[in-house]
């Protein structure tokens, strides 16, 4: 009695097919979520690259421009130099006070290269800070509490919120 007919031998047959199908459709299922979250990882990491290139690229342009500001601030100050100086003596010469209206314009127009760049001269010269400032010297000052600036020896500069130059300082005891 446990004859197949030919009906039941081919419904037999068709469920294999169809459950052999339902798992070839399953494994294709997991199959493609796998390559979807691989494909979504692969873009979220590509993304991630280009966003810590552009991050890199920026600091060795900022790193390449602040090492040329800093050749251009050593210029400055030996023009600061050199109109302190020549003040000094245009007053004994009037030629002199007439190339000292060209050496301030020269660097009058370095300073403002300097401020399109964003470089500034610090201006704060109270308290000692050893982020912005080195000291070269510690004095003795009754005008000066211990840790105030007593002199500035060279001026210090900063570029886009950053210590370009530490300003080198003489400080109380």
């Amino acid at each position: 009695m446990n004859e197949e007919t030919p009906f039941t031998a081919q419904q037999n047959q068709e469920t294999r097919h169809d459950s052999a199908d339902a798992t070839k459709l399953e494994q294709c299922l997991v199959d493609l979520a796998g390559a979807k979250d691989r494909y979504l990882r692969l873009q979220a990491d590509f993304e991630n690259y280009k966003r810590r290139s552009e991050k890199e690229k920026m600091s060795w342009m900022l790193s390449a421009q602040a090492g040329v500001l800093l050749d251009v601030v050593t210029i400055v100050d030996d023009f600061d130099r050199a109109l302190s100086e020549a003040q000094k003596q245009a007053q004994q010469n009037p030629t002199l006070a007439t190339w000292m209206t060209g050496i301030e314009l020269i660097n009058k127009a370095l300073y403002k290269m300097l401020s399109k760049y964003g470089v500034e001269p610090m201006k704060d010269y109270t308290t000692f800070d050893p982020e912005k400032h080195e000291a070269l010297m510690h004095v003795e000052s009754a005008d000066h509490q211990s840790g105030q600036i007593v002199s500035v020896l060279q001026k210090g500069f900063m570029h886009k919120d950053t210590v370009l130059r530490p300003a080198k300082v003489s400080v109380a005891r």
